[in-house]
C-alpha cells in the first residue's frame, strides 16, 4: 500500500502541469456539453379534424389546473375574450381550437407529453377543427366547393378559418417553424365520412400536401389517427374504425389511437371529458413511444377496464322556452345498451337474451373486443350470455351473475324507479346466508333468510313465515339475485301492501336429478323435497328465528320445478299449510289423483287453504299442462286465483306473480 502511494505521489508531482491543463479542458467541454444538452427546444404538433378534434365536452376546473409552463397553443383564429390573437402562443389553458369549443384530446396530449419529455424541451399545439365538417374541408382542391355546399351551421365557423382551414393549418404551422420543429401531426375526423372508402385517399392527400407544403420528411413527421367513438361504448360511427386502422396500409408512418373504453357521451357520437383525457394521453404515449421514450406512467388508463353492458341514457330534452337542448338527469332515459365481451382469439361471438330473438352477431374492434348495441326493451331485468365459437359463457366484465347449476348467464337490469325490483328509500329487511344440516340428504344444505326491516326493533314479536322456491337448475340465490324477492318485500311492505314477513329460500336440488314432471317419475322427488323441508327445514327456522307456526302464518310457493315442489308439499301437509301458489309449474292428474284424491274436494280445499294461486304465462312451454292441471281443478269445483300474462317460462313473470302473492298473504 504504501508503495502505491509513493509511485502515485510521484507520477502526480512530475505531471501536475500537464494535469492542470487537461482538467481545465475536461471542464471546459463538460460546460459546453451541458449547454448543449440544456438547449431549449420546441416540439411542434399540427391537429386537425372535426368535433372531437375541437372538443365537445364542458371543461372542467381540473382542465384548467397545474398546466406546465412548457405546454403552449398558438391561436389559429382571434379569442376576443381571453385576449389571445392569431399567430400567438400562450398557455395552453383551455379551450385550445376556438374560443367557444370545449375539452379536446389535444389537451392532454401536451400535458402527458410536457410530463415525460426533458425539462429544456416544450411543446406547442396548433388546433384547425370543425364541428361536423368532411374531409374534404381540409383538401386543397375540395374547400372552395365544399363551402358552398356546407351546412348553414357550419358557415361561421369555415369564415373563422378565412373559409380554407387547410391554408389557416399551414399558416400557423409556418410561424411556429420559425422556434421549433413540427414533430408530428394529430388527426380526428371521420364521423362525417363513416364508412367511406375512399376517406383513406383523401387523408392521404391532406398528409402529402402538408408534407410538401411545409418541407416536412414524411419518415420523421408521423400521423396519429384517434378512432372514432368505439363499438364497445355503442359508437354510432364505430364502423368507421376499421377504415382509420388501415391508413397505415395508404400512409407508412400513419399510427391509429384506440378509442376503445373512453367513455362516451349521451349522443354515442362525442367522448365525455374523461374519454377525452384518456384518447389524448393514448395519443401522447404513441407520440412518445415513436421517440423512444417509456412514459412515467404507462398505466394507460382504462384501456383494460372494459365496461358491460354499457348503458347510454338520454338525459337531455327539447325545451322550447329557451329553444335548445337542456340537461335533466330527472328525466332521463336508457335509450340503449352496449354489450361488450374480450375475446381476441375467437372466429366468431353472438349475443343471446330474453330480449331478443335468436343469436345476435357481435362485432370486433381492434384490440379484439366484441360489441353488439341494442335498443333498450320495457323495463325489467333480463338474462343474457355471449356464445364464443360455439360455447356459452356469462359477462366476464358484469358483477351481476344468474345463479344456475346448467347454463351461465348475466343479468341486464334496464332502470326504472316504478318497478318494486328497484332498490327505493325505504326500510331494508336482512337477507341471511345460512347452512342446515339435512340427515335425509346426508350433507350441509344451504338457506337464505330474510327477515323485515322491523324485527331487529322488534324483539317480542313472531313473524310468518314463506317458504319460496326455485326452479330446475336454479340454486337458493335464484329468488334473490334475480327474482329480487327482498326488495319487493321491502318496498310493498313500506307502501303498507303486504304484511312484514320472514321469506326462507331453499335449494331445490335433491340431489338425484330431475325426473320429467310430465311423468308419475316426478313424484319420488317431490316426496323427498316435502319431507326435507318439513322434517329438517321448518324446524331449524324455527328455532333460530321468532316464527308463528300455526297452519295459517305458513306459505309456499316456487317458480317451475320449485312450484311443483310446493304444490307437493302444502297438499301432503295441509296442517302446516293454508297458503300455497304456483308459478308456471303443475302436478299432472294421476299423482294428484294417486297422492290427494281425498284432500282435492271443494270442500276440502276451500277448508284448507287460504290462498290457492296459479299462474303461468301465454307463451310458457308448460301452458298446455298447467291449463290440464286447472281443468282438474275446474271440474271439482275447487276454487283458486289464476293470472295469465305475455311472455314464456320467464323470471319477469315470477316476479310478477310473486308481486301478486306477496300481497294476499297472511291477511
Amino acid at each position: 500500500m504504501q508503495l502505491f502511494f509513493y509511485l502515485y505521489s510521484t507520477i502526480f508531482l512530475t505531471h501536475t502541469k500537464k494535469m492542470k491543463r487537461f482538467l481545465l479542458t475536461f471542464c471546459a467541454a463538460a460546460t459546453m456539453f451541458s449547454a448543449m444538452a440544456q438547449k431549449p427546444e420546441t416540439q411542434v404538433y399540427l391537429c386537425f379534424g372535426q368535433s372531437n378534434m375541437e372538443g365537445n365536452a364542458q371543461i372542467e376546473e381540473i382542465d384548467r389546473q397545474n398546466i406546465d409552463p412548457r405546454y403552449q397553443m398558438m391561436a389559429a383564429v382571434d379569442f376576443p375574450k381571453m385576449g389571445r390573437k392569431m399567430g400567438k402562443t400562450y398557455p395552453a389553458v383551455p379551450p385550445l381550437c376556438r374560443e367557444n369549443t370545449g375539452l379536446t384530446p389535444v389537451d392532454y396530449f401536451g400535458r402527458t407529453m410536457v410530463e415525460n419529455l426533458p425539462k429544456n424541451v416544450s411543446i406547442c399545439v396548433i388546433n384547425v377543427a370543425i364541428g361536423g365538417c368532411d374531409i374534404k374541408a381540409f383538401m386543397k382542391d375540395s374547400i372552395e366547393a365544399y363551402c358552398k355546399v356546407c351546412p348553414d351551421w357550419m358557415v361561421p365557423m369555415l369564415a373563422a378559418y378565412n373559409n380554407n382551414p387547410y391554408q389557416r393549418l399551414v399558416d400557423m404551422a409556418k410561424i411556429a417553424q420559425k422556434k421549433g420543429t413540427i414533430k408530428g401531426i394529430l388527426l380526428h375526423q371521420g364521423e362525417t365520412n363513416t364508412g367511406q372508402e375512399a376517406w383513406l385517399g383523401m387523408v392521404k392527400s391532406v398528409y402529402d400536401n402538408l408534407m410538401k407544403d411545409l418541407n416536412l420528411n414524411p419518415d420523421q413527421v408521423p400521423l396519429l389517427a384517434g378512432e372514432v367513438v368505439n363499438s364497445d361504448r355503442g359508437g354510432v360511427c364505430a364502423a368507421h374504425n376499421p377504415l382509420i386502422n388501415r391508413l397505415p396500409e395508404v400512409i407508412k408512418n400513419a399510427h391509429a389511437i384506440s378509442s376503445s373504453a373512453c367513455p362516451e357521451n349521451f349522443d354515442q357520437l362525442h367522448f365525455t371529458a374523461e374519454g377525452y383525457r384518456i384518447l389524448g394521453r393514448r395519443y401522447a404515449f404513441k407520440m412518445l413511444q415513436l421517440q423512444g421514450i417509456t412514459p412515467k406512467d404507462n398505466s394507460n388508463p382504462r384501456a383494460n377496464n372494459l365496461v358491460s353492458p354499457v348503458m347510454h341514457v338520454m338525459n337531455f330534452y327539447f325545451d322550447r322556452e329557451q329553444n335548445k337542448m337542456v340537461r335533466d338527469n330527472s328525466k332521463a332515459k336508457l335509450r340503449s345498451a352496449t354489450f361488450n365481451v374480450y375475446a381476441p382469439n375467437a372466429k366468431k361471438v353472438e349475443f343471446s337474451s330474453q330480449f331478443t330473438e335468436g343469436l345476435q352477431p357481435m362485432v370486433k374492434n381492434a384490440n379484439g373486443v366484441w360489441s353488439i348495441t341494442l335498443n333498450s326493451p320495457k323495463p325489467d331485468i333480463y338474462p343474457y350470455n355471449f356464445v364464443v365459437d360455439g360455447v356459452s359463457i356469462s359477462d366476464p366484465a358484469n358483477m351481476d351473475i344468474f345463479p344456475n347449476e346448467n347454463f351461465k348467464a348475466s343479468l341486464f337490469q334496464v332502470p326504472d324507479n316504478e318497478q318494486l325490483y328497484t332498490i327505493k328509500d325505504v326500510p331494508h329487511g336482512r337477507v341471511t346466508y345460512m347452512q342446515y344440516k339435512s340427515d335425509e340428504l346426508g350433507v350441509y344444505r344451504p338457506l337464505i333468510v330474510y327477515t323485515p326491516a322491523e324485527y331487529e326493533q322488534n324483539p317480542n314479536k313472531k313473524y310468518p313465515v314463506f317458504y319460496l322456491v326455485s326452479g330446475t337448475t336454479d340454486t337458493e340465490e335464484t329468488w334473490y339475485k334475480v327474482g329480487k324477492f327482498n326488495t319487493i318485500l321491502d318496498n310493498l311492505i313500506a307502501d303498507g301492501k303486504a304484511v312484514p314477513m320472514i321469506v326462507v329460500l331453499p335449494y331445490g336440488n335433491m340431489l338425484h336429478g330431475t325426473p320429467n314432471p310430465a311423468t308419475m317419475d316426478a313424484v319420488p322427488m317431490y316426496q323427498q323435497f316435502a319431507r326435507v323441508l318439513t322434517n329438517e327445514i321448518m324446524p331449524f327456522v324455527e328455532k333460530n328465528f321468532r316464527t308463528k307456526n300455526d297452519r295459517e302464518s305458513r306459505a309456499i310457493a316456487g317458480f317451475s320445478r320449485g312450484g311443483g315442489q310446493s304444490q307437493y308439499t302444502a297438499f301432503s301437509n295441509p296442517d302446516k299449510f293454508a297458503n300455497m301458489a304456483s308459478f308456471s309449474s303443475y302436478l299432472i292428474p294421476e299423482a294428484m289423483d294417486k297422492e290427494f284424491s281425498s284432500l282435492l274436494t271443494k270442500e276440502n280445499m276451500k277448508k284448507n287453504f287460504k290462498v290457492l294461486w296459479y299462474g303461468v304465462g301465454s307463451d310458457d312451454f308448460l301452458y298446455n299442462h298447467v291449463k290440464t292441471h286447472r281443468e282438474y281443478f275446474d271440474k271439482r269445483g275447487i276454487e283458486y286465483k289464476y293470472k295469465e300474462t305475455e311472455g314464456g317460462h320467464t323470471w319477469m313473470n315470477a316476479r310478477d306473480y310473486l308481486t301478486d302473492v306477496y300481497q294476499l298473504l297472511f291477511k
